[in-house]
């Protein structure tokens, strides 16, 4: 595939434009980014749309005054993200050590002593990647990786994301190539709460709303012989990344698909609880509906 074909150089644009802006300063990258949110915010209505209808179902009880407060911090942490790219992807260990700090890593560093197989339960808040970039600095990582449709956006990702110790497993590659993973002692970055769709997911509620999710936690757990460790990544303005790692998950898995998946988006809810904005909440969580059940999201 010649990437260097014409239709390309529209994408390789962007790609320069991406590892400029990652030369800057962090703190200027978010001063950047609390404007050009707030302009993102009025000019893509319909994921601002998602944002406000994701809070007011998760959170119903809040003000709205309050929930369309998230919703623009939001943004900003989202533009936050993207113009963060070029710094996660090709700078330095040393930057990277600066810029993203890591909290709780005793426990980690508990479960890789005591030969567990580890599971990093990582939900989608904006600076996952940072997050995950980070850990696998300091040891062999797997994540589940599906291939972006551009095949130059597709090949930086899959590059950025074995820089380090990191192993990429298809999705469409056998379950059992991930739980020799597992067991081989490389935690696995699992990442949990998109939207499962009709054919792989179980409907468990998530904020009280019945969500479409996938059931996997549980078995990999178990086939896996492995500690569950809850982790979140969340951007601290002009500072950088903070990726907080969990106590293990005590007494799971049960061996109750919907059990050991109820109690998954339980401590996804936790965590989103205390984070607020930085969940990606313009992502269609709730898209797949029961039977019967309307669109959410249609205005």
């Amino acid at each position: 595939m010649n990437l260097a074909h014409p239709r390309y150089w529209i994408n390789w644009f962007w790609m320069g434009v991406l590892r400029v802006i990652g030369w800057l300063p962090f703190p200027l990258i978010y001063a950047i980014s609390a404007v050009l949110g707030e302009v993102l915010y009025r000019v893509v209505p319909s994921r601002a749309h998602v944002t406000r209808v994701n809070l007011k179902l998760c959170f119903p009880e809040m003000p709205e005054k309050e929930r369309k407060r998230i919703a623009r911090r939001h943004f900003r942490l989202l533009v936050c993200s993207l113009l963060s790219i070029g710094t996660f992807w090709w700078s330095s260990k040393s930057r990277l050590r600066r810029l993203v700090k890591v909290k709780g890593i005793e426990h980690l560093k508990r479960a890789e002593s005591e030969g567990r197989g580890i599971i990093i339960l990582a939900p989608h808040f904006i600076a996952i990647d940072a997050g995950g970039l980070r850990l696998s600095m300091d040891r062999q990582m797997s994540t589940m990786y599906q291939t972006n449709p551009n095949p130059l956006y597709d090949r930086a990702i899959y590059q950025a994301r074995r820089r380090f110790n990191g192993t990429l497993i298809d999705r469409k590659a056998p379950l059992t190539r991930l739980i020799r993973s597992i067991r081989s002692g490389a935690p696995f970055y699992y990442l949990p709460d998109q939207n499962a769709g009709a054919k792989h997911g179980m409907f468990v509620p998530f904020f009280g709303v019945q969500a479409s999710t996938f059931p996997a936690l549980g078995k990999l757990s178990q086939a896996g012989k492995a500690a569950v460790i809850p982790c979140s990544n969340r951007i601290i303005p002009w500072r950088g990344i903070e990726t907080v790692l969990g106590a293990p998950l005590n007494n799971f898995p049960l061996g109750d698909a919907y059990e050991d998946t109820l109690r998954m988006n339980q401590e996804v809810e936790t965590m989103v609880r205390e984070l607020g904005a930085d969940y990606l909440w313009s992502h269609k969580r709730f898209k797949r509906r029961p039977e019967g059940e309307a669109d959410l999201y249609k205005k």
